[in-house]
């Protein structure tokens, strides 16, 4: 089994104190290349840049010889609100690209580790006031592998806090993968609520999530691109409320032509 690879950067605070947790509690040593080490079924890549902008990934993995099934990125997490919070999310942009990637294109999501990523940090986690859940897919960098963020915010203090910074290296080290039935999710705010709660009573795993605010200039293409770009998807787990009439039309259609199921919450 290849394995995932994980990515921390330099530029970013929170990445950096997540990398040296996790040298701290897991064995890696350095691998044949100087730029990679090794630990178990994961290998660790450390980069001077932010990762929104590695658009290089598997030319780096490429030059270095190896090989992963999928990356997983160490992250900061931003919110106006100072939410003290932990997240996951696919990446890509539905319009604009403000923060890396490319305007209108989304990348390969990773739905049994990220979901399995996410049921763990809700399962284990007793941290005080914290929020834990999805947030929409966003941002860079631009890659054809299998990816997902996950992110501690807002933070300097909840950057450094050890029972934070546990929890998230269990959500990669100690998640177990379920192959279960996966889903596009469609609807409600950015940490999509309604979705969030719904998977975690439910037995499923979540790839791309579509949040309402995209829906306005939202496309077929761009709707397509996320079932396409969700390994295995059976079809949307859609907030109803929280989804617009237009974007329903489109889910119907796209629904009806691809065989696809739809499941109103």
């Amino acid at each position: 089994m290849l394995p995932d690879l994980l990515v921390a950067s330099k530029s970013d605070e929170a990445s950096r104190s997540m990398l040296d947790y996790i040298l701290e509690k897991e064995a890696f040593t350095q691998s044949e290349s100087d730029k990679i080490m090794e630990h178990g079924n994961f290998i660790l890549a450390v980069f001077d840049e932010r990762h929104l902008y590695l658009d290089n990934i598997e030319k780096f993995l490429s030059d270095n010889r190896v090989e992963a099934k999928g990356v997983i990125f160490l992250s900061r997490h931003s919110s106006k609100a100072d939410i003290k919070s932990i997240t996951v999310h696919p990446t890509g942009n539905f319009s604009g690209a403000l923060l890396g990637g490319k305007p209108g294109t989304l990348t390969l999501s990773y739905p049994v580790a990220m979901s399995a990523s996410l049921r763990y940090l809700k399962e284990n986690f007793s941290g005080d006031n914290f929020e834990i859940t999805f947030e929409a897919t966003h941002h860079g960098p631009l890659l054809n592998m299998m990816n997902y963020y996950i992110e501690i915010g807002t933070t300097e203090k909840q950057w450094e806090d050890r029972e934070a910074l546990e929890v998230v290296r269990g959500a990669i080290f100690d998640r177990e993968d379920r192959k279960y039935e996966t889903f596009v999710g469609i609807g409600g705010g950015h940490y999509m609520p309604k979705i969030t709660e719904y998977f975690l009573k439910n037995n499923i795993n979540l790839g791309h999530m579509i949040p309402k605010y995209a829906l306005d200039s939202i496309t077929e293409d761009m709707i397509l691109q996320a079932v396409e770009k969700t390994p295995g998807c059976k079809g949307f787990i859609m907030d109803k409320k929280g989804t617009k009439a237009q974007a329903r039309d489109l889910l119907k259609k796209i629904s009806d032509e691809r065989e696809l199921e739809i499941v109103t919450i």
